[in-house]
């Protein structure tokens, strides 16, 4: 598959390990570093790649910033809308347990926000857990509108009351696809809803820590101390952003190991047990109508490759499973809305990936 076309795992279930890098190879892959991070003057990115449920290389180049400290595996990085299809799975899980349905809707009587950010439009009142999750909920998209990315003094639940009466939709729901961030931050309100407990605190436990990916959370303004700083090329200062208001849409940060381990569990093989049905993920993947390029969590092709990517100022993340079997992640400190980064770092990842002993990608 071209670049510009659209595990491993805890608990014994597969032993990880890392492939020893040939000179060839190394070289290869370390070609793909420098030239990602010296097209964009990202101080460090870090990338694990994975094949039929083993994860067969991770390492990191560079710093965690400008003046940072060596960027190690171990890092975790803010992982952006690579949080979309973690929301998804928690989602799929919620469903097949019975505790929601697919069809339910979101506001209004009997729904399950009701009229908690105030009185919605019928349109609004339409609005499903399906079309959340399929981008198709008529309104707020990642335009210079989307809520999400303006007002960050503004609460996660004032901003929701500011979009549902400052925002009205501009198409019905179900009837085009346009991408939501919104949409995935209540579908966040709907897992704590279901559940009764924070959204982070139920997905680490139910669905990361099964995985191995318990290190994994929802990050903060301020860096921690296992996080990579970060450099804005675009779009504000790299921590304006709330990601704690981000939460399901975009907040979550992880290492790429931790990614890929979340992805095993969810991605379709028969080599790993999933956590979810087979027809339950493939529904994941699934298109809500011909020609519509995301599924229900995914980016798919007609070539069943399944990918997310992930952009804020001073983050590109990277998310991909091919139908061969091959799984990447990668993740840059450096970043920016309405730039070339993301591109750039995929050109990398199949790269590197390209580069390993026996792969025919």
């Amino acid at each position: 598959m071209s670049v510009g076309r659209r595990a491993f795992l805890a608990g014994g279930l597969v032993t990880a390990t890392l492939a020893a890098a040939g000179p060839v190879m190394a070289r290869d892959v370390d070609d793909a570093a420098r030239t990602f991070m010296g097209l964009t003057g990202a101080p460090g990115m870090s990338v694990a790649l994975a094949r039929d449920g083993r994860l067969r290389f991770a390492r990191a180049w560079g710093r965690t910033g400008p003046q940072g400290e060596r960027l190690t595996p171990g890092h975790r990085l803010r992982i952006a809308s690579l949080s979309k299809p973690v929301t998804a799975a928690a989602i799929m899980m919620l469903a097949e347990r019975g505790a929601l349905g697919m069809q339910d809707r979101i506001f209004g009587p009997g729904s399950w926000l009701g009229e908690t950010y105030g009185p919605s439009s019928p349109w609004a009142q339409q609005i499903t857990v399906e079309h959340l999750l399929s981008h198709t909920g008529g309104g707020w998209t990642n335009d210079g509108t989307d809520p999400t990315m303006r007002d960050d003094g503004l609460t996660r639940d004032q901003m929701i009351v500011g979009a549902l009466q400052g925002l009205p939709l501009t198409a019905q729901p179900g009837t085009l696809q346009r991408y939501s961030n919104l949409g995935y931050v209540l579908l966040g309100r709907v897992v704590e809803q279901a559940t009764g407990e924070p959204y982070e605190s139920w997905v680490r436990r139910e669905l990361l820590e099964p995985c191995g990916a318990g290190g994994m959370r929802i990050g903060a303004r301020v860096p921690g101390l296992d996080e990579s700083a970060y450099v804005s090329i675009s779009g504000g200062l790299p921590h304006q952003h709330d990601q704690r208001r981000l939460g399901a849409a975009g907040g979550w940060i992880a290492t790429p190991t931790e990614l890929l381990r979340v992805l095993a569990r969810i991605d379709g093989f028969a080599g790993v047990p999933d956590f979810l049905h087979a027809n339950t993920t493939r529904s994941m993947a699934t298109p809500p109508y011909p020609g519509a390029d995301f599924g229900h969590g995914w980016q798919v092709d007609a070539e069943d490759t399944w990918w997310h990517t992930g952009i804020l100022p001073g983050t590109a993340a990277f998310l991909c499973r091919t139908a061969g079997g091959y799984a990447f992640a990668a993740l840059a400190n450096l970043g920016g809305p309405y730039t070339d980064t993301v591109e750039k770092l995929q050109r990398a990842a199949w790269a590197m990936a390209r580069a390993q002993p026996g792969w025919r990608l």
